[in-house]
């Protein structure tokens, strides 16, 4: 984050509010909220703490799912926080003790053990390799997990670089996981760009908000990439018949 970014987010949140009431009159009827007032306080906070990323409540929001899930029996009385808090407590503790230099080589080797038991399903299965070739649902490389749209859509949506030489990552759907050996590959097809008759209205937005516009239908042909030269997935948002929004979801 610097200030130059932050600068940017308060300069076109208020182009925003400029044209609220303009292209949305019905807005004029609107109580007014303190909702675009404390939009404004997060320049401050980006100066403060840094990008969103670093502050924001989703962690605990997740935490949060996590212990609705949890079968209580209706027990009350403050004994389950004492027994989540004593868990984590010494799961923190013991895992932070395995990443330790001195760490005896044997207790090392039930790390593998150790994950599995203490994490869950969706986290701990590894598919780095598959015990047999053919075509595959999911592929987990570098503790990201792709898969097929046919098995998850949100998961095979992708930026790639379609070429060794090529400098900007093409949006794609991944259709099929094929391995061969320890060799892996994808099939992908690439969203179709957006017609040069029709204007992109995030290009007002760039480098700081990582959309861009494209056509709604896929390419017709598919193509074989390397897990390699996958930058990160993306999101899409089909905004009309004709258009949908991809976004960077990259981390860096």
């Amino acid at each position: 984050m610097t200030r130059e970014r932050a600068g940017a987010y308060r300069r076109l949140l208020k182009t925003w509010v400029d044209g609220l009431t303009v292209n949305h009159p019905h807005t004029l009827n609107h109580a007014k909220r303190p909702n675009i007032h404390v939009a404004f306080h997060i320049y401050d906070f980006l100066l403060s703490f840094g990008p969103i990323i670093s502050w924001w409540c989703f962690p605990f929001e997740r935490v949060i799912g996590y212990l609705q899930r949890i079968h209580t029996t209706n027990r009350v009385g403050g004994e389950l926080e004492a027994t989540l808090t004593n868990s984590f407590l010494r799961g923190a503790a013991l895992r932070r003790w395995l990443c330790r230099p001195d760490c005896p080589e044997v207790i090392k080797q039930f790390k593998a053990i150790f994950d599995r038991v203490f994490t869950r399903r969706s986290e701990a299965c590894d598919t780095d390799t598959f015990a047999h070739d053919g075509e595959h649902a999911y592929y987990k490389l570098n503790g990201v997990t792709y898969s097929r749209a046919s098995t998850h859509l949100g998961n095979s949506l992708i930026l790639y670089y379609p070429s060794t030489s090529a400098t900007s990552p093409v949006p794609g759907s991944i259709e099929k996981i094929v391995s061969l050996g320890s060799a892996v590959s994808f099939v992908v097809r690439p969203q179709e760009p957006l017609s040069p008759t029709l204007q992109d209205p995030f290009l007002r937005y760039s480098p700081y908000f990582p959309a861009k516009m494209y056509s709604s239908k896929m390419q017709h042909k598919a193509y074989t990439i390397s897990p390699t030269v996958v930058l990160s997935h993306c999101a899409r948002f089909q905004c009309s018949n004709d258009r949908a929004v991809i976004v960077n979801l990259a981390r860096s």
